[in-house]
Order: C-alpha cells, then structure tokens, then sequence
C-alpha cells in the first residue's frame, strides 16, 4: 500500500534564516541619509566660497579629495567592525562627511596667510561671459585660473588697463587671492 507524503516543492526543507539583530547593527535611516545630505551640500558652498580665490588647479583639488575620500574610507574599512558599519555605509559616511570635512578643512588652513603682497597686468582683452567679463592678461597670466580673472559687467574694464592682484602665500603653499582692483 503507498502512503502519500507532504512534500514541498524541491523536496527539501525550508532552512531558516537567521535574521541578525537590529538593535546591534548600525544602520542609515533616511533621516540620517537627508542629514547626511545637507551636511554635504552645505560643505559644497564653503568648498565652493574657498575654491574661488585659491589658486588650485581643478585636478590638483580633485586629487586631494580623492586622497581625502580613500584615506577615510580605508579607515571606515578598518574599523567597520567595532564602528558595526556595512561596507556602503563608509562610502556614504565618506562621500558626504568626511572628504568634504577634510577638504573644507584643507582650504580653509590654506586661507592663512602671514604677508602679502601685489601683483599688476595689464588687461589685453575681454570677453563677456555668462554676466561677467573674463580678463585676459599680458603673457597670459594666471591663464588657468579664470576664476580670478572674471570681473563683473559694472567694473567697464574697456575703461580699465590694469589690474592689481593681493595676493598672500597660504598656509599649506597655495596662492589665495585676497584683493583684485582694476585701474
């Protein structure tokens, strides 16, 4: 005589998942992640504010903000384990706190400066762009940095042959500019 026996599916028996404990593991809740964001964007406008007048190259910031984020996160990495962070969390904590932080903090000890001092050009053009007009100087000077080198429509720099730069040598060996003046 055969006896018909209840089987699942596949079989076998369904394993139980143990499912890990949410008071001890760490997590990011969408408040923390806004927070996180906010605390970002407010980071960007400094960076931004501090990027203007420092007379870095784009790529040499960009390094430094790599190094910055890598550095963190291999820290994050280290200490995942006693922090009971997941591997994205460290990328988030990197990305949005501490390379921003660290580079805020970068510019911003670069922004000391003991002496300074004055540079003058004399403009050799200028082209309008974007509701500012972009100087350009004799021997091409300060070429990369067109940021330094954009004046608003008010100043008339068709009036204007000179320029005067204050400049001071930061902290960490970066120009920032602290004064432009057309004459």
């Amino acid at each position: 005589m055969l006896i018909k026996r209840k089987q699942t599916p596949s079989g076998f028996k369904t394993p139980k998942i143990k499912q890990p404990d949410k008071n001890r593991a760490f997590e990011l809740s969408e408040l923390n992640l806004a927070v996180l964001a906010a605390i970002w964007i407010g980071n960007a406008m400094l960076i931004y504010h501090l990027f203007q007048s420092t007379l870095i190259p784009l790529l040499t910031i960009s390094r430094w903000y790599f190094l910055f984020g890598l550095v963190g996160f291999g820290a994050a990495f280290l200490l995942r384990k006693r922090l009971r962070l997941s591997i994205l969390d460290g990328l988030y904590f990197n990305v949005f706190v501490t390379g921003p932080l660290c580079m805020l903090l970068f510019l911003g000890i670069n922004q000391i400066g003991l002496k300074t001092y004055t540079e003058q050009y004399k403009i050799v053009d200028y082209k309008a762009n974007g509701g500012k007009y972009t100087l350009e100087l004799e021997n091409k000077a300060y070429g990369e940095f067109w940021r330094i080198r954009n004046v608003s429509y008010d100043s008339r720099p068709a009036r204007m042959h000179e320029i005067e730069f204050t400049f001071s040598d930061g902290l960490l060996g970066y120009k920032v500019l602290k004064d432009s003046r057309l004459y």
